[in-house]
């Protein structure tokens, strides 16, 4: 029997006030509901809660409380 190795979170520091960053293999985690939410998805998204919420058709992200949200990428 196989097992594959599960993808580890690389968390990364931000300054919202700069921008919330996005690319390909950057990930939102919400703390409020655990929620994890692509940075840059395929169709408009929210967390449970919606403290995040990503807009593709407008181009913006939108978060309640940056307290409550980081940042990672997937390590294999």
């Amino acid at each position: 029997m196989r097992f594959r190795k599960k993808p580890t979170k690389n968390y990364r520091s931000f300054d919202p006030l700069k921008g919330y960053p996005a690319d390909d293999r950057l990930f939102y985690e919400c703390l409020q509901c655990g929620d994890i939410i692509p940075s840059i998805p395929k169709d408009s998204c929210r967390c449970s809660c919606r403290n995040i919420m990503i807009d593709i058709d407008y181009g913006r992200i939108s978060i309640q409380d940056n307290n409550q949200i980081k940042l990672f990428s997937l390590v294999k």
